[in-house]
């Protein structure tokens, strides 16, 4: 199989972007004054951008599909990456509010649709189609609501004027992002919804929002020593650890750069990457960025945290802004508090209710700590150990066919009543556990 580089991907799937961004927009009837009225509209939606996204991410964190994204593999809430997704979900709809519909708006587009797939930069991510069509609905349905109340009264004609150019907006999006699918690969599991605490979400939405504005107030710059010149050679580099924030401090051409160690992508450590010409490249999933500015090469409009260097004499310093705001912690017990509060009693970590399992589908559970996944085969259980034996992939989300389970990270095949490999690239059974029917509850143990 052809191995692609991040930019090779970039470039070879978003060639046509922007033509077919602009045949969407022709077809749809979205036109340059839709965009010129998106424009007008544009602070109103600034405005309610950190709202949109705590609604959004609370309706997300939900329904057990798609809280599981943004839980570790502890089951705890992981909230560096949930701060991510709402940094990149603010930015990509403020850049959308901004009414400009270039070739690199349709590049960007075409890039996020395809992040969310295996034909993006990381080949084992994949978000089922369902998901981004219905985050393009609720955006629109929010935007809607926000249009409404902050002009119905004072200007209606502008209302129904933005409310309509959003709307045909929204679907030129849909199509763009739902492009590189061919076919749902992941059943829907109809798992019923929890009651989320959305003060917490949004509290955590607004302080997001606003530290990648840049709006927090600082009171002071920690001012951190990296080493002599000596130490840091030209063409060199070296990572410091500032508090929690690991550092790069760049000695390249004569200057000083000093940016955060964390790819914006997945927090890979990019400083340790390689370095072409003034181009980064971060060692995980190959996202490259301009290290005199930190911006990233496929989005001049995303950007890594970057520090000011000084020299004094032959020293290196670098000077680390200190915020005044406290950070907004959040775990999952928080969010989910009043669906706890109702919940029936509590299963332990090897216990499943068979409501929760039906014909066809798998379900994670614990097992002495490990995680095995649970399988209804037409009334029939079965469980065997979650991780494949290939590389690693989680096979309670996989395909359930019959008795064999598909690994969903490279199809390799289990018979899950006895663990057998029925097809490769795996060559070691997977082990089995014993599941037994206590009333309404499933008891999976060792065998």
């Amino acid at each position: 199989m052809e191995q692609l580089s991040t930019q090779e991907r970039f470039k070879r799937g978003a060639a046509d972007a922007g033509r077919y961004f602009q045949f969407m927009a022709e077809f749809i009837g979205f036109t340059p004054e839709d965009a010129a009225t998106i424009r007008e509209t544009r602070f109103i939606i600034e405005k309610y951008i950190p709202t949109i996204v705590a609604d959004f991410y609370t309706q997300l964190l939900r329904y057990p599909a798609t809280r599981r994204i943004f839980l570790k593999k502890d089951g705890s809430l992981d909230q560096d990456y949930l701060e991510l997704r709402m940094h990149h979900q603010a930015g990509f709809w403020r850049r959308t509010a901004s009414g400009v519909y270039d070739e690199d708006y349709a590049r960007f587009v075409d890039y996020v649709g395809r992040a969310h797939t295996s034909q993006g930069a990381d080949p084992k991510i994949y978000i089922p189609e369902r998901y981004v069509m219905g985050m393009v609905g609720f955006v629109q349905d929010r935007i809607g609501r926000a249009l409404a109340a902050e002009l119905h009264e004072l200007d209606p004609e502008l209302e129904l004027r933005g409310i309509k150019a959003w709307n045909r907006l929204m679907m030129v999006l849909l199509e763009t992002l739902a492009r590189p699918y061919g076919h749902g690969r992941e059943a829907e599991t109809f798992e019923p919804r929890d009651v989320i605490d959305s003060q917490a979400v949004f509290d955590l939405a607004v302080d997001t929002y606003e530290r990648g504005l840049g709006m927090a107030r600082t009171i002071e710059h920690k001012e951190v020593h990296a080493g002599s010149v000596a130490d840091i050679p030209d063409g060199t580099r070296r990572i410091i650890q500032v508090d929690d924030i690991s550092i790069g401090v760049f000695h390249h051409a004569g200057e000083w750069y000093a940016l955060q160690n964390s790819c914006l992508h997945r927090g890979g450590p990019v400083c340790t990457g390689t370095l072409e010409g003034n181009t980064l490249t971060c060692p995980w999933h190959g996202y490259q960025y301009d290290v005199t500015t930190g911006q990233l090469l496929l989005d001049r409009h995303a950007q890594l945290p970057v520090y000011r260097v000084e020299l004094r004499g032959d020293q290196v310093y670098v000077h680390v802004p200190v915020l005044i705001r406290e950070n907004v912690e959040l775990s999952l017990g928080e969010v989910a508090k009043a669906a706890l509060a109702e919940a029936p009693a509590a299963l332990a970590e090897h216990e499943l209710r068979r409501a929760d399992l039906a014909p066809g589908q798998a379900r994670r559970v614990r097992v002495g700590g490990q995680p095995v996944a649970v399988y209804n085969v037409e009334g029939a259980y079965y469980a065997t150990h979650d991780t494949c034996t290939h590389a690693g992939g989680p096979l309670s989300e996989g395909e359930l066919k019959g008795t064999q389970i598909v690994c969903p990270w490279h199809a390799s095949c289990f018979d899950v009543t006895n663990g057998q490999v029925m097809c490769g690239p795996a060559k070691v059974p997977v082990r089995t556990y014993r599941v037994e029917v206590v009333g309404e509850v499933l008891r999976v143990s060792e065998q």
